[in-house]
Order: C-alpha cells, then sequence, then structure tokens
C-alpha cells in the first residue's frame, strides 16, 4: 500500500510538472497573435509618423549627401549636435559630408523661436517651396503657415526634389538660397552677415525620360533641403542627448508635427503632455530606429506610399520581434 501511494505521488507530481510547463510554453496559436499584433501596431506607426505629401503620394527621404549646419550654438556644442546626428545618419547609410560643404540641413536655435520662423518664411519661399514654379515638393502651403505660425519647441519644414529613378532631377528648379537665407537667420540673432556660409542651393539639370511600370513608378522622392528651429526657451531643463535625438528623427524623416505618438515608446513624445510622475523619453526607442531603418530600406520609387509603408512596417515588425 505504501509503495502504491508512493507512486501516485510521483505520478501527480510528473503530472503537476507536465501542466505548469504546458502553462508556460505559449501556444503557436499565442505567436501568431502576437506577430499580428506587432505587425499592426508597426502599420499604424509607419503610417502616423511621417507625411506623404498628396501631389506626389511617395515618402522621401535624403539619398546620401547631407550636410548640417547649425546656427546659435556656441561651436563645441553644435559640432556635438553634428557628431550625434551624423551617427544616426551613418546607421542609415548616409554619408555626413565634412566642414565646407554647401549645407542642406539647417538647424537654428533661438530664444524667440516664433519671430524668427516668421521673418525666414517671409523672406525665404523661394527656398522653401512656397512657389509652384520651382518644381519642388512640400507638405504645401497651408502646411507652411502652421510652420510659421505654431509656437513649438521643435518646428521643422523640410523639401524634396521629384528625381528620376537613377537620381536625375526633371526639370530645372529656380530655387536658390544664395547667402540670404543664413545672412536672414544668423543676422536676426545678431550674428552678422560675416558668420554666414555658402547657401544651400539646387541646382537644375536637363529633363529626362523615363519608363515605369505598374509596381514601380520611374520617379521617387529626395529631400533637397531641411529646415529646423528649436526654440532654446522651451527646451530649457530637456536632457540634452534626449534634444539631439529629437532632432535626428526631424532631419532624417518628413514628419507629421500633429502626429499623436502617445501610444508607442518613441524620443517624438519627448515634448508632449505626460501623465504627472511619468518621466520623459531620454533616447530614440527600437520603434523609432526600427522606422528609420525601415524608411532607408523601402523601395524609394515604389507606386504609392502605401506600398512603402507596408514594406517599413514589416522591417520594423521584424526589427522590434527581434528586441
Amino acid at each position: 500500500m505504501a509503495c502504491a501511494t508512493k507512486a501516485l505521488a510521483a505520478a501527480l507530481m510528473v503530472l503537476c510538472f507536465g501542466v505548469a510547463a504546458q502553462a508556460q510554453e505559449p501556444s503557436s496559436e499565442d505567436i501568431v497573435v502576437t506577430s499580428q499584433r506587432v505587425r499592426e501596431m508597426a502599420e499604424t506607426f509607419a503610417a502616423t509618423v511621417a507625411v506623404a505629401p498628396v501631389s506626389e503620394n511617395q515618402y522621401a527621404r535624403w539619398n546620401s549627401r547631407l550636410c548640417p549646419s547649425v546656427s546659435g550654438l556656441a561651436g563645441e556644442d553644435a559640432q556635438t549636435l553634428i557628431d550625434h546626428i551624423a551617427l544616426r545618419a551613418n546607421a542609415v547609410g548616409l554619408v555626413v559630408e565634412p566642414s565646407g560643404c554647401q549645407p542642406n540641413l539647417v538647424l537654428v536655435f533661438a530664444p524667440d523661436s516664433d519671430a524668427i520662423t516668421r521673418q525666414i518664411v517671409d523672406s525665404r519661399r523661394d527656398l522653401l517651396g512656397y512657389y509652384s514654379d520651382d518644381d519642388l515638393v512640400t507638405a504645401g502651403r497651408e502646411a507652411l503657415e502652421a510652420f510659421a505660425n505654431t509656437p513649438r519647441a521643435v518646428r521643422w519644414w523640410h523639401v524634396a526634389n521629384t528625381v528620376t529613378a537613377d537620381g536625375r532631377v526633371l526639370r530645372n528648379s529656380g530655387s536658390r538660397t544664395g547667402r540670404g537665407t543664413l545672412d536672414a537667420v544668423r543676422g536676426s540673432q545678431g550674428m552678422g552677415a560675416e558668420a554666414a556660409t555658402t547657401g544651400n542651393g539646387f541646382g537644375g539639370m536637363e529633363a529626362v525620360r523615363s519608363n515605369g511600370t505598374r509596381a514601380r513608378r520611374a520617379t521617387r522622392q529626395d529631400l533637397g533641403f531641411v529646415l529646423v528651429v528649436v526654440d532654446t526657451r522651451r527646451i530649457a531643463g530637456v536632457p540634452t542627448s534626449a534634444v539631439a535625438d529629437y532632432l535626428a528623427m526631424a532631419s532624417l524623416v518628413h514628419l507629421d508635427p500633429e502626429a499623436d505618438m502617445s501610444a508607442y515608446p518613441s524620443i517624438l513624445n519627448l515634448f508632449a503632455p505626460r501623465p504627472s510622475g511619468v518621466a520623459p523619453p531620454l533616447a530614440m526607442s527600437a520603434w523609432d530606429q526600427a522606422y528609420l531603418e525601415g524608411l532607408y530600406a523601402m523601395t524609394r520609387e515604389a507606386a504609392n506610399s502605401r506600398q512603402q509603408r507596408s514594406q517599413i512596417a514589416r522591417r520594423m515588425a521584424e526589427a522590434v520581434a527581434q528586441e
């Protein structure tokens, strides 16, 4: 009898361990549901975070060359920021040129960003793609006015060129930055014209013909100029490294300034309202980095932005699942 009791106890113990092991091991159905949920979240993230201008229905990104210029910061601080942006840019395959290059990414720090942004918009509409005959692609005139008039800690404006699949400009662009852009920026900050550098010109090229397919177009969107304006009063007290990552996202992605990213762990929540006691993000999250990788790996000349979002989301889901 004693032997039977011991045998029964041993059998029950084996059974209990087996049940516990089964409870801890997710079923294939659970894995599928979880993977599907991550993909759905990635789709929503990709659809929310960036702007694809209706006129072209493609997402813009830098092609290869990036030349940052920073005004309103001390030299050492400006170089630290440029180095940080370069680190993020290099991670997605971009080349950041050394000092002396022709700037195409201008970051302006000012204690009164509202006034300086309005001044830039009023004086350099040619640079910002306001005139339709410039053959530049932007979020539109209404969005430009919102850029000028909406108080923010950080605001941005992206200008893209429609180019062929191999990177040739389709038509001549009349837009030039000249010295006036940086003169206006630095002059309003009391820096003087002598501090200005060569502007951010857009050289035109002869028109070309190219054939597309149903799956792909003959053209793509290359970022040609990005302006980021930072209000030094509104970012006071925010960790410098967090600001640098936020600016890197704004520099590399045509972000939607109205996007609500609160459902995600993202650096883009840095200046968004938070519940009391909730700490701000301190760096790019896995979601942010996965989006950047997806954006810079997507098919540039895809038929539309929906196809591009699908590609980005797929890569995001794979990357986030590995974290």
